[in-house]
C-alpha cells in the first residue's frame, strides 16, 4: 500500500497534524470542513487595444474534510495558464487553519517543498482572512494578504 516506511509515518503525522489541535484554544478541524473558493482577477489579456483583451482568471478551490484524499485536504488551481491539483494538510491553530502543501496529485515537481506553509485562513467578524505564504498569486496586483477565500458550501 505505502512505498515506504518513511511515506506511511509522513502520511500518519500529516493525518495527525490535521485532526489534532496544537493548543487549547484550537478550534477542531471539522469547523473548517468544506470548500472554499479564491477566484483571482488577472485583468484583462491579449487583444490590440486593453479594450479588445480578455478577462483571465484562476480560481482555486479548497476542499477539506472526508472524501478529500487521503489527508482529507486538496487544492485545486484552474485557470490562465494554471492547471495544478495538490494534496495538502490542515492544521488548526487558534481561530486559523494552516493549509500546508503535501503532494501533487499528478506529477508536479519542485514547485513547494512537503510541508512548506501555503497559506493561512483565520476567521475574523468581517469574514475569511487570507495570508498567502508559499502559494503566490498570479498577479503583481493581488495582494498577498486579504478576504481572498470564500466558504462556497
Amino acid at each position: 500500500m505505502f512505498r515506504s516506511f518513511a511515506t506511511a509515518a509522513t502520511l500518519g503525522l500529516a493525518t495527525l497534524a490535521a485532526v489534532a489541535p496544537t493548543g487549547a484554544s484550537a478550534a477542531p478541524l471539522a469547523t473548517w470542513h468544506g470548500r472554499y473558493v479564491w477566484e483571482e482577477n488577472l485583468g484583462r489579456i491579449g487583444g490590440s487595444t486593453p479594450s479588445e483583451g480578455i478577462v483571465a482568471f484562476t480560481t482555486y478551490t479548497l476542499a477539506l474534510g472526508p472524501g478529500n484524499g487521503p489527508t482529507q485536504c486538496s487544492l485545486r488551481g484552474e485557470g490562465f495558464q494554471l492547471n495544478e491539483q495538490m494534496q495538502c494538510t490542515a492544521t488548526p491553530q487558534g481561530k486559523s487553519v494552516i493549509i500546508k502543501f503535501y503532494k501533487f496529485a499528478v506529477d508536479g515537481r519542485g514547485r513547494y517543498r512537503m510541508a512548506a506553509p501555503l497559506f493561512t485562513m483565520t476567521r475574523t467578524g468581517s469574514g475569511i482572512v487570507t495570508r498567502l505564504q508559499a502559494l503566490q498569486p498570479s498577479s503583481a496586483a493581488t495582494p498577498h494578504s486579504g478576504r481572498l477565500f470564500r466558504r462556497s458550501n
